[in-house]
């Protein structure tokens, strides 16, 4: 009976080195993190959630008659996992002209807790992968306080982002927790451009750590935070679990 609950304890411990081994931010410093591991930490994280809303401004879209922003159709809130797909056979433009089942189209969105000291790590770890900075600098940075949480949203196409400025996404953004349904608001946002100005990379959303009576904005115990943005009839939502957010420090926000 001893040795069968030796082998099994050894089992359990191989099985958790492995599962650990998986997932960088566990199993090894971030400096010695691989692009690939820099890859996982920053789309197939924790502190990064995949969202997907319909797209009426996209071309081809049957819901928008084909039409590049032509519609007036409201988009539904955001969702995660594969596209839809049509049946065998049929689907998209072909249906709407068949006057078949229609399938809109869908735009993609990458919400990032970038404040987390983990999310920091892989963008200063590809840095210093790609030559562009010295890994004592980069542990500096590291190590310099964040005193706010922020929210980056990002895509292949930010086109809904296009026409609005920084004060109307500060006033259609929060950061709501499951338990107490308490939102808390933007500080501000910034827009990232690219380098001839004409197209948005990216969007950062600033929210307090703590209230202005200097509590916490997001309690220790808060399990899920979820993250909304609603700019040009577009909703956005991403729900992020933070008793995962976690790497050998404890909690990462």
């Amino acid at each position: 009976m001893r040795k069968t609950l030796l082998c099994g304890c050894i089992a359990l411990v191989v099985a958790a080195v492995v599962w650990a081994g998986g997932d960088p931010w566990k199993s090894k410093p971030y400096q010695q993190w691989d692009a690939k591991d820099v890859r996982k930490v920053l789309d197939g994280s924790p502190w990064a959630r995949s969202v997907q809303v319909e797209a009426p401004w996209l071309k081809g879209d049957a819901a928008a008659g084909g039409t590049d922003g032509g519609s007036t159709a409201q988009p539904g809130p955001a969702r995660s996992g594969p596209s839809p797909r049509s049946g065998p056979g049929g689907g998209g433009a072909a249906d709407a002209a068949s006057g078949g089942p229609q399938t809109a189209a869908l735009a993609t969105f990458l919400v990032r807790w970038a404040s987390a000291r983990t999310m920091r790590e892989a963008l200063l770890r590809s840095a210093v992968l790609a030559g562009q900075l010295k890994e004592d600098a980069a542990e500096q940075q590291v190590a310099q306080p964040v005193d706010s949480y922020e929210i980056v949203v990002a895509g292949p196409d930010m086109k809904p982002f296009q026409s609005v400025d920084e004060k109307i996404l500060q006033n259609g953004a929060f950061l709501m927790d499951k338990k107490t349904k308490q939102k808390v608001a933007p500080t501000s946002v910034k827009i990232q451009n690219s380098a001839d100005g004409k197209i948005i990379q990216s969007v950062a959303f600033i929210f307090p750590k703590n209230s202005d009576s200097g509590i916490s904005t997001i309690a220790a115990d808060e399990k899920i935070v979820d993250f909304l943005c609603v700019v040009t009839n577009v909703k956005i939502e991403a729900s992020f679990d933070t008793s995962k957010m976690m790497d050998a420090a404890g909690r990462d926000l």
